[in-house]
């Protein structure tokens, strides 16, 4: 499994990949064979080579990186839109800064004055952010892959479908590699674990054992359920033989 941002990365890369494909040079026309290949077609239709293709793209980008299943599948931005919306992950708010990955949707109809509610006329994919200045990659522009600067919260800019990397990443602690850790972070680790048992009390099958020992001095009736080291269980022995 990947992290999150991996997960981004990768629609990212696939769309790096294409940038240059063209209706000129015909590369274009593997974007869509590549989002024909979904069974069942949405609404059941087959995108033409005459066909516009920006949405098409972001879909086929979603199935080359295997995120099909949460990059949900359009040729229409509009349905797109409506596919996000109907699972919770369709954001229009003014003040939501996008990451890589996401699906920014366009309404060139906006005039920059008021909430725009326009339709939809164009989608691409976030490629990168830096401060306020967004890179897109989009298909279909100019008759070609390519990229596209744009400032967040800038005019033309309808909204984002944001597809649910969450759900396919793998936490922090699954991607943890105890191999490579040193010496130090293990014993921090066990400490750690010391602790979150230290504050569990005795189990109830133990209770009156436990509370035996702890009144005649056997032990200091503190963290019932630690592991006992070897040196613990030589102090044990030496209280009970005096």
């Amino acid at each position: 499994m990947a992290t999150e941002q991996e997960l981004r990365q990768s629609v990212v890369n696939v769309m790096r990949g294409w940038l240059g494909y063209n209706e000129k040079n015909g590369k274009f026309r593997s974007i869509i064979d590549l989002y024909n290949t979904q069974k069942p077609l949405p609404v059941g239709y087959k995108v033409k080579y005459t066909d516009e293709w920006c949405a098409a793209t972001v879909t086929a980008a979603g199935i080359q990186a295997g995120l099909h299943d949460i990059i949900l599948g359009e040729c229409s931005c509009s349905r797109m839109i409506a596919l996000y919306q109907a699972v919770g992950r369709w954001m229009e708010n003014d003040a939501y800064r996008p990451q890589p990955g996401d699906i920014i949707m366009y309404d060139w109809d906006d005039t920059g004055a008021g909430e725009n509610k326009g339709a939809p006329e164009h989608v691409g994919i976030v490629a990168e952010v830096k401060g306020n200045t967004l890179t897109i990659i989009e298909g279909n522009k100019g008759q070609a892959v390519a990229t596209r600067t744009m400032t967040v919260n800038g005019r033309y800019i309808r909204g984002y479908c944001l597809p649910d990397y969450a759900s396919k990443a793998e936490s922090e602690d699954d991607d943890m590699d105890i191999s490579k850790l040193t010496d130090q972070q293990i014993r921090d680790l066990a400490d750690r674990i010391d602790l979150v048992r230290g504050k569990q009390g005795p189990s109830d099958w133990a209770k009156a054992t436990w509370q035996e020992y702890t009144e005649n001095g056997t032990f200091d009736g503190t963290a019932p359920r630690n592991p006992l080291t070897r040196e613990q269980a030589a102090l044990i022995m030496s209280r009970k033989e005096g």
